[in-house]
């Protein structure tokens, strides 16, 4: 299930668009008698014959792969780290999760078939497939990792759950990163009858599939936005089967997507969830940890704030000596800069109303945004 920021989002959407239009493509496919369609993010360091990781973001309940796109952002991280972002759409815009209502599509076939359809276009990994998802979709997510992780490498849920009853049998260790808010009034964190188990009931459930030592690594995520009402912590079970379990628990957060510039409701800025989602699914590959990579500091982030802003924009990462480097909407540099420490404050009371990219780096790393001018 997921609230719909429509009026929010329709006002950003046409200057959004230049941004990210010229680079995404739509599709069908007809799956067991339905006519199925879905949007296709093509980064611009895509080049046929290299083949590339592809994300699955799956919208919330009565969303669209149109509105997810934008408001997940996740097409910032796909240009970044170069990898395909694929929003497939939901039969009457749901996915099948074993509910009682919505949709009673063979969404988990449909999926499979559509990941054939993509590697016969474009070059794909397919052993660095991943999905995640808001809300509906993180269930649909969820439902892949029981039944299609031999395609599957990980999957993330961004206030989504597990649906009650429903027997997950994965045969297997699957990497898992749930991130949801303990004000969640939508999915609940402690669970919803008939609708949503609770959340830690969830972790617990992964972690004892992926054999994990029940020994988590709590970490605080700084709390650089004061003005978000929420704070967020990290629950990282890293010694696994081949495997890894995350939680982020968003104190006093809604049902929201973290880090988007779309507010609605109680929305952290503390970090960005899409940013957390490639980060995760960057590890892996189907069979296990790639190479055994190092986990990322959990202070190795980059934050701004306020989102939307209207007279400064506060920049908090990295470290004296950091670069950042603004771009407009359809891609032109407008600022650059050095960092003189951790924090920076950038004056916006001149700048048009829109929305801008921004990316700093910091040594090896490199941390992108969008932040909205309002």
């Amino acid at each position: 299930m997921q609230n719909k920021p429509l009026l929010t989002l329709l006002s950003i959407l046409m200057s959004a668009f230049s941004l990210y239009g010229q680079q995404t493509i739509t599709g069908t496919l007809m799956h067991d008698g339905i006519q199925r369609n879905y949007r296709l993010y093509i980064p611009s360091g895509y080049s046929a014959g290299t083949a590339v990781p592809l994300v699955f973001n799956l919208h919330g309940y009565t969303s669209n792969a149109f509105q997810q796109q934008f408001y997940s952002a996740m097409d910032v991280e796909a240009e970044q780290h170069n990898f395909l972002v694929c929003y497939p759409n939901g039969v009457g815009e749901a996915w099948n999760v074993d509910w009682n209502f919505g949709s009673t599509a063979d969404d988990v076939g449909f999926i499979s078939a559509l990941i054939d359809e993509l590697a016969a276009s474009y070059t794909v990994n397919l052993s660095r497939v991943y999905s995640c998802g808001m809300s509906n979709g993180g269930f649909m997510s969820y439902r892949l990792a029981c039944e299609l992780n031999d395609r599957i490498a990980a999957i993330a849920s961004v206030t989504g759950s597990m649906t009650p009853g429903y027997v997950c049998e994965p045969g297997q260790p699957v990497p898992v990163l749930e991130i949801h808010g303990t004000a969640d009034a939508v999915v609940p964190y402690n669970g919803l009858a008939g609708l949503s188990t609770n959340i830690d009931q969830v972790i617990s459930f992964w972690v004892d599939n992926n054999n994990c030592v029940p020994d988590p690594d709590t970490t605080e995520i700084e709390n650089t936005n004061l003005l978000d009402l929420c704070t967020a912590i990290r629950v990282d079970y890293n010694d696994c089967d081949d495997s890894r379990v995350l939680l982020i628990k968003v104190e006093g957060g809604g049902h929201t997507w973290p880090g988007t510039s779309i507010i609605v409701g109680v929305t952290n800025q503390d970090f960005n969830a899409s940013e957390e989602i490639w980060e995760f699914f960057s590890q892996f590959e189907l069979g296990g940890v790639i190479n055994d990579l190092p986990l990322v500091e959990a202070n190795q982030r980059l934050a701004i704030f306020p989102n939307p802003a209207s007279e400064v924009l506060h920049l908090q990462a990295g470290s004296e000596g950091s670069t950042f480097h603004i771009f407009d909407s359809v891609g032109r540099e407008i600022m650059r800069g050095k960092m003189n420490g951790p924090s920076h404050t950038i004056q916006l009371a001149d700048w048009q109303a829109g929305i801008y990219y921004l990316t700093v780096v910091s040594g090896e790393q490199r941390f992108s945004r969008l932040f909205v001018k309002k």
